[in-house]
């Protein structure tokens, strides 16, 4: 107990970018995952298929892999260092990848959501000389989101999660900060125990909000 309260300032400064790269993480991949649904649910071949490709790619991948590649393996292709900085580029790198993993499966969501959506609201939209962008808008969007509210929040949880695989990289969060502590004090059981609680708490959290949320829409559905 005295080695956590002694370092404690280290691993809470650490969450405090776990919870700075979930935020901008989560919502990057909810604009990321609308954009790729609504490809995916187009009329043209080539946005489809293009959201397909990505959908596939991310979902079938390792996340780690996925982190390696965009923040080591292109470094070899483009000069990203030296357009972005030595120092900032595997930062932003990191958190796009991370938001692009999660967005294919959020993608999934709303594209799961958009569809089931009554089609003779559609209809009934057209019917009255409504496009298709403002029936997508006003009619289809509202009612899908209220039913992937759940999900989405749920799958955040598992953002939080993700961001520790962030720290293999050299990008500093709670894990990071918690590695560091180990190597000082030699006790990675309290350390690590700490750490464990910390996420708990963090994806406990959210884990009960979907549930309060999934609750009160059934009632409101009723």
């Amino acid at each position: 107990m005295q080695v956590v309260l002694e370092n404690l300032p280290q691993i809470l400064e650490g969450l405090k970018f776990t919870v700075y790269y979930s935020i901008v993480a989560i919502i990057l991949a909810v604009i990321f995952g609308l954009i790729a649904a609504l490809m995916k649910l187009s009329k043209s071949s080539v946005l489809s298929g293009f959201a397909s490709v990505y959908i596939e790619v991310f979902r079938s991948t390792p996340l780690l892999v996925q982190l390696f590649f965009i923040v080591f393996g292109l470094t070899g292709l483009l000069p990203l260092n030296e357009w972005f900085g030595q120092r900032s580029y595997p930062i932003i790198a990191a958190t796009i990848t991370l938001a692009l993993h999660e967005g294919a499966y959020i993608s999934e969501i709303i594209r799961a959501g958009i569809q089931g959506v009554d089609r003779g609201q559609k209809e009934a939209a057209a019917s009255i000389g409504m496009t298709e962008f403002l029936t997508m808008r006003y009619i289809v969007l509202p009612q899908a989101f209220k039913r992937m509210i759940p999900p989405l929040v749920n799958q955040s949880a598992q953002t939080i999660k993700d961001t520790s695989l962030l720290a293999p990289i050299g990008i500093i969060d709670l894990v990071y900060r918690g590695q560091i502590v180990i190597a000082t004090t030699f006790e990675p059981f309290a350390i690590w125990l700490t750490i464990g609680l910390i996420y708990f708490i963090l994806i406990f959290s959210v884990s009960q909000f979907a549930g309060y949320l999934e609750r009160r829409l059934q009632l409101d559905n009723r």
